[in-house]
């Protein structure tokens, strides 16, 4: 006969799974297609009498005239405005907040410059302020808005857009948080670029930015929300063999993954393009993996100066890149693919139209793909490398759509021009993205003004990491970010997205891994359809008000809970009086380990809880709610993570206080105690806790091995909470009752006392206990599922 022995302890979910979300070895997961709407959601909260006022502000744009009119507006508001425009100095004197009202006012026309000043200018406004924004860990103390004239839908939806540059402002607004994770970020989008509609909607959208895109159109309040939305049939006229794709920047990384693509689909020309000539066969290029790898080395150990091997690394680079355009060409003609090159940077107007003119006509279809990354630290990157990186996406875009204008035939002959967007624009990048993130997502923007106002076939598809490709400079860091798309899934969707033909923006997100920041949480909270939506809206459940944040150290938040409001809420009572059940309480302290975390974003599971104190008395309701004041700091003790977390009441009193201690590796199984014999413990009698039995039911009781053993009845999120997406516990919640319940009834004493547990151990299936073992004395319990061992309480006990 075959028996089936316990399961596997890492067949059950890791303790806090979504601190170990990723894999930093291999990260790949499949992507959902979405597409990004606006929704009316009105303002909510109080809106505080002129919240303005005293606000010392820096007022940055491009249009002098304009950022003059605002500063009258928002004066008489009782900001403090300082200026910046054409016509003054930068003074870099302790501003609250930015607001940047860049090309704002500025009518876009094909080609236009003026952006380059504008960022120039925003990039020193930042660089300023970077230092102390960045220190600050209150949250909100500072804020970045921008202003934007995108039609009010923030480019989206129906109607033209007036200025797609303020795309440029909009990817650099969403991806500051990675670097000021304490400040305040909101990119407001109007319909009207008057002084007056501007100050109103910065009134109303600067103290305490939520979501980071929010657009005005006819006086109503719209937010981009992202929903699935899967790919239509293709089109009437997909690539054929007759026709020509036009790549930039496509002779290596993601580029030339879609030139074989559409070689292979199609049957097509596909010409690439590069900055340079097209790399010879030389001793180098002709080095396989190996070799080359033993050139490199050599390359290097013969330098000898500082200078010197800056010089061997560039040689490196270049030789390295060299090297792989040339086996991609001939591999690609070995293979029978007509993929040709042609030089050219797709930022000189003369050397596009060159290759125009090179393919006769015209080709049929256009795919901006050209784009550099230079993964630095804002506060390290000059204003000029910040608008090189952006000229890129938004001058090759224009020098694109120039050459397609310049002559009818190649008007006529265009059937699509792909723009190469990236998540990193839509949803905010890595830290050093900055300026990346902002030309991608004025890229996108562009697309829907040559759509409706030019009439041009544009489409963005705005991707993730590829997996092992592409411009991404730090993948290690990258996978801690988002998941990485297959090479192959990318190339298929490729093609399937080019045969289609549509004109609209298409975003492609896999899964959202570790490095996340409160602000980014709520920024980008208007989202539907997505996997990690229970993940996400768990880490949102336990979040309350952020009042400070300082990345890897500290975190401390206000949440209100009220009576009643959830199931949980309404079965606990203290004395005669309604109270939060410990287990919720626990549950908002571990939820801080989520935040605090060490730097680098290790893959960590929540091991043990040490130092339990829960004050039994302050969980009582008062006036029908109870603020939780919580306050937790991290950092290494002998070699653990440990975070430390205090949670108090309004009059600064301690409710509970518990340190987290986190490792590498899973909390090992608990030892299961015999399960037979009888013996004595403290007589039940009446404690001064009340459970309704409705939440959480009376665990069966019986003798163990001189103990007490409890059968727990299960107890699900959705018994706990009234939410859409009720989060998993971390710490069975049944299990957590039972044993404040059993310790309360047998522990003699004058008041509610206080709770103490000296160690909590935990490994994978401790979210989840279905039975309870006790010795005698009610100070070691131990929690087990299906026959494993999984949860371990020790020193617990009850004072009045």
């Amino acid at each position: 006969m075959t028996t089936t022995g316990p399961p596997a302890a890492n067949l059950w979910p890791a303790i806090r799974p979504h601190l170990s979300s990723f894999d930093p070895d291999a990260f790949v997961r499949p992507v959902d297609r979405f597409i990004w709407e606006p929704v009316h959601v009105p303002h909510t909260g109080p809106q505080e009498a002129r919240p303005l006022s005293g606000r010392r502000l820096l007022l940055v744009g491009e249009s002098a005239g304009l950022v003059g009119a605002v500063a009258d507006e928002l004066g008489e508001r009782g900001a403090l405005v300082v200026r910046s425009d054409p016509d003054t100095q930068l003074r870099a004197d302790g501003w609250d907040g930015i607001v940047d009202l860049n090309v704002t006012g500025e009518t876009y026309e094909l080609g236009d410059t003026t952006w380059r000043s504008a960022l120039a200018r925003t990039t020193e406004a930042v660089r300023s302020a970077y230092q102390q924004w960045a220190t600050e860990p209150r949250f909100g103390r500072h804020v970045y808005l921008a202003v934007t004239h995108l039609g009010g839908h923030a480019g989206h939806g129906e109607g033209q857009v007036p200025q797609p540059l303020g795309g440029i402002w909009a990817g650099f607004a969403k991806c500051l948080p990675r670097e000021l994770p304490a400040a305040g970020i909101v990119v407001v989008d109007l319909d009207r670029a008057d002084a007056e509609a501007i100050a109103d909607a910065v009134e109303r959208e600067y103290i305490r930015p939520g979501h980071f895109e929010v657009g005005y159109r006819a006086g109503r309040r719209h937010v981009l929300v992202g929903r699935p939305a899967p790919l239509g049939p293709p089109g009437e006229r997909p690539p054929g063999p007759d026709d020509t794709v036009l790549i930039t920047g496509g002779a290596r990384g993601v580029g030339f993954a879609a030139a074989r693509a559409f070689a292979e689909s199609f049957g097509c020309r596909v010409v690439v393009t590069g900055r340079g000539e097209r790399p010879a066969a030389d001793e180098v290029s002709s080095l396989d993996d190996e070799e080359f790898a033993a050139w490199r080395r050599r390359r290097l150990s013969g330098a000898r100066t500082p200078q010197e091997l800056a010089t061997a690394r560039r040689e490196i680079r270049r030789a390295d890149e060299d090297r792989t355009v040339h086996h991609n060409l001939t591999g690609a003609a070995a293979d029978g693919l007509r993929i040709d090159y042609l030089r050219c940077d797709c930022t000189d107007a003369e050397q596009v139209e060159q290759a125009f003119a090179a393919l006769g006509d015209g080709p049929q279809f256009v795919i901006h793909n050209a784009g550099i990354d230079d993964p630095v630290r804002f506060d390290r990157k000059s204003a000029d490398s910040v608008v090189r990186t952006v000229d890129v996406k938004v001058t090759g875009f224009a020098n694109l759509v120039a050459a397609i204008l310049a002559r009818p035939e190649r008007r006529d002959r265009l059937r699509l021009l792909s723009n190469v967007g990236s998540l990193a624009g839509r949803m905010g990048g890595m830290v050093g993205q900055i300026d990346y993130a902002a030309g991608n997502e004025a890229l996108a923007r562009l697309g829907f003004w040559a759509r409706d106002n030019l009439g041009l076939p544009v489409q963005t598809l705005c991707w993730p990491t590829w997996e092992r490709l592409g411009v991404i400079a730090n993948y290690s860091a990258a996978v801690r970010y988002v998941s990485t798309l297959d090479p192959a899934e990318g190339a298929r969707r490729w093609t399937e997205e080019l045969a289609s033909g549509h004109t609209d923006e298409a975003v492609f997100l896999g899964r959202i891994g570790a490095v996340l920041a409160p602000g980014q949480l709520r920024g980008f909270g208007m989202l539907t359809g997505h996997p990690d939506l229970p993940r996400l809206h768990a880490l949102d459940h336990h979040l309350g008000d952020v009042e400070e944040y300082e990345i890897f150290r500290s975190l401390r938040t206000t949440l209100r809970l009220n009576s009643r409001q959830h199931p949980c809420l309404s079965d606990v009572r203290v004395g005669s009086a309604p109270a939060v059940p410990v287990s919720v309480v626990l549950e908002h302290a571990v939820a801080a380990g989520d935040w605090v975390v060490p730097e680098g974003w290790p893959l960590l599971h929540l091991r043990e809880l040490r130092d339990l104190h829960v004050r039994l008395d302050g969980l009582r309701f008062t006036g029908g709610h109870l603020d939780l004041h919580r306050e937790a700091h991290g950092g290494y003790t002998d070699g653990e993570w440990c975070v430390d977390v205090t949670i108090r009441d309004r009059d600064g009193a301690d409710i509970a206080s518990v340190t987290l201690v986190y490792g590498a590796e899973p909390a090992g199984r608990s030892e299961v105690p015999d399960d037979d014999g009888s013996g004595n413990w403290p007589t039940e009698q009446a404690g001064w806790l009340r459970w309704s039995g409705v939440v959480f039911p009376d665990a069966a009781a019986a003798t163990a091995g001189g103990g007490l053993r409890l059968d727990l009845a299960p107890v699900l999120p959705a018994d706990l909470w009234t939410v859409p997406f009720p989060p998993d516990p971390t710490v069975a919640p049944a299990a957590v009752e039972a044993i404040v319940r059993e310790t309360d009834c047998r522990t003699v004493r004058d008041a509610a006392g206080m709770l103490t547990i000296r160690r909590l151990v935990l490994c994978p299936g401790a979210q989840r206990v279905e039975r309870l073992y006790a010795t005698a004395g009610l100070d070691r319990w131990t929690g087990t599922r299906q026959g494993v061992g999984v949860l371990l309480a020790e020193g617990v006990g009850l004072t009045g």
